[in-house]
């Protein structure tokens, strides 16, 4: 949990997390996380759909993130938009805490509180019919 973020993860202003199997759950809840607490644009795919059409909006601004192992290939594709790369050795729900981290730290910057997102309650009461 005390792994450095990625480098320049904090400067990013676009955040794609990629994952394949069972990760694709774990790319969609750090998106998420990072939606809520920071309000950052950020988005999930499975990795091998990426780099058929989203991967047209990467570029120096980006931070591509993934969990588990990239497909082979992609890396170099990614790193041709000029983007930032998070590829961690890490287990990839303990990489889902440094996405997390990062979420954290992006609220921090702009004055949020992570805990309390904005538009956010505990629970939803929906009205009876």
């Amino acid at each position: 949990m005390a792994e450095p973020l990625p480098e320049g993860a904090v400067e990013a202003t676009r955040f794609t997390f990629l994952g394949a199997g069972w990760t694709v759950g774990l790319a969609n809840e750090a998106a998420l996380k990072l939606r809520e607490a920071s309000c950052s644009w950020s988005e999930s795919y499975p990795a091998m759909e990426y780099r058929h059409g989203p991967i047209s909006v990467t570029g120096p601004d980006s931070l591509v993130w993934f969990f588990g192992e990239p497909p082979a290939g992609l890396l170099e594709q990614v790193r041709a938009t000029g983007a930032r790369l998070s590829v961690s050795d890490l287990d990839p729900m303990a990489d889902l805490i440094r996405a997390q981290r990062l979420a954290v730290e992006l609220a921090g910057r702009r004055g949020m509180d992570p805990d309390r997102p904005r538009n956010l309650t505990r629970s939803i009461v929906l009205p009876q019919l």
